[in-house]
């Protein structure tokens, strides 16, 4: 008996083992969302900044948006690049296609300023009433925020590349989720402290502001000069622009669905404070997805078609069951913070927005990378970028319909 027992323990392990590290790790990874929160703190203790520019709110999920898109392209394509060997996992002496990634990389984030700016302004002229003077307020604050953030996320993200591919871990289970938490903080930092700034008034200040965005500028036109005519630079621009057209499209929308929430739920910290992590983890959710399916499929680990997806459940279940175990530490941290009546109302939110948004953005996530896959095209410029803008987008919406049915 002792021995059939004894038998049968190993077998019943077995099994179990690796769901658990596989939930455990893809949990683990996320919680680095939980930093997410700050950027939600700031969001709501800023509030009467966002009331003060009524544009402000608006364009503030397009800032978080754009960077996780361009931040998916570089991390998907790190990571992807450091299995192929085309990325050397160290920072000096690397690789020409290590170099020519991180300068369009810049390139795309002053592209990206001036496609935010100019839907930004316009949303915010349509629909907000603002005068002409405030489109360069709008101008100083996305192409200072942008070249700021920059020079933290872009070293970051890099770095983390290299360590976690050192160090054994895959980095495209690591990579993303870690860089865009510390991107989302980051922007969110530099937002708000911009938009003090500029409320001062102070000529110095503005003269500040405007060398940080001329010497941005300056040097993302040089970049592209001195690597137009490189075959990875200039493929990397020429699929991708496309992309983040459509990606400022949506999350401008994104951008006018937040100021429906904040019409609705005027200055509710307890939904601000968890909005920046809530979006997070959906877009890792999907970076996770999308970058662990299009390394095998460049390893040649399944075919390209749709059906393959059934090769790829465990990674999507590990994914889905770490961010609802987050969803709900979300909600229990918002009203530690700022009080526990209608904690049911709100984890009632979080867990149906996760349950109807997750699945779409899995099933979007890997049927990009197919279809991109298929057509010739580096699934990498399309699946994060793509799937991170409307992850932010979807949930903003579910997000927005769930506050409509719990908080009527």
């Amino acid at each position: 008996m002792w021995m059939s027992l004894h038998n049968k323990a190993p077998l019943w392990r077995g099994r179990l083992e690796p769901h658990v590290m596989g939930i455990a790790q893809s949990t683990s990874v996320q919680a680095f969302n939980l930093f997410g929160i700050l950027a939600g703190s700031l969001l709501a203790e800023s509030y009467n900044v966002f009331s003060y520019y009524p544009w402000a709110l608006l364009i503030f999920p397009g800032l978080l948006s754009n960077r996780g898109a361009i931040g998916g392209l570089f991390s998907g394509r790190l990571s992807t690049g450091l299995h192929l060997g085309t990325i050397l996992p160290r920072v000096r002496g690397n690789s020409e296609d290590a170099v020519q990634l991180i300068s369009s990389i810049i390139t795309l984030t002053a592209f990206s300023a001036f496609l935010l700016f100019l839907g930004g302004s316009f949303f915010s002229l349509i629909i907000k009433g603002i005068g002409f003077g405030e489109v360069y307020m709008i101008f100083t604050v996305i192409f200072t925020t942008l070249a700021l953030s920059i020079m933290v996320i872009t070293p970051v993200t890099f770095m983390v590349s290299i360590i976690a591919y050192e160090r054994g871990l895959d980095p495209d289970m690591v990579v993303y989720p870690i860089t865009s938490t510390v991107a989302d903080v980051s922007i969110s930092f530099v937002y708000v402290s911009i938009l003090r700034l500029i409320s001062i008034e102070n000529k110095l200040v503005g003269l500040g502001l405007l060398i940080v965005i001329l010497l941005f500028i300056a040097g993302a036109l040089w970049l592209h000069v001195e690597n137009k005519n490189k075959r990875e630079y200039a493929n990397t621009l020429r699929e991708f622009i496309g992309t983040l057209i459509v990606v400022t499209v949506i999350v401008t929308l994104t951008g006018f669905i937040l100021g429906r929430i904040s019409n609705r739920i005027g200055d509710t910290p307890r939904v601000y404070s968890i909005y920046p992590a809530m979006i997070d983890t959906v877009g890792d959710v999907g970076s996770i997805i999308g970058s662990t399916s299009t390394t095998k499929l460049s390893l040649g680990y399944f075919p390209a078609k749709l059906s393959s997806i059934r090769d790829h459940i465990e990674e999507i279940s590990y994914a889905w069951s770490g961010s609802l175990i987050l969803f709900t530490v979300y909600a229990l941290l918002s009203c530690i913070m700022y009080g526990f009546d209608n904690f049911g109302r709100l984890l009632a939110v979080v867990w149906w927005t996760n349950l109807l948004v997750v699945p779409l953005i899995a099933l979007f996530s890997f049927g990009v990378g197919i279809i991109t896959y298929n057509r010739g095209l580096d699934p990498d410029n399309f699946v994060i970028p793509f799937e991170t803008s409307l992850a932010d987008g979807l949930t903003t919406a579910v997000l927005f319909l769930m506050i409509l049915v719990w908080f009527r």
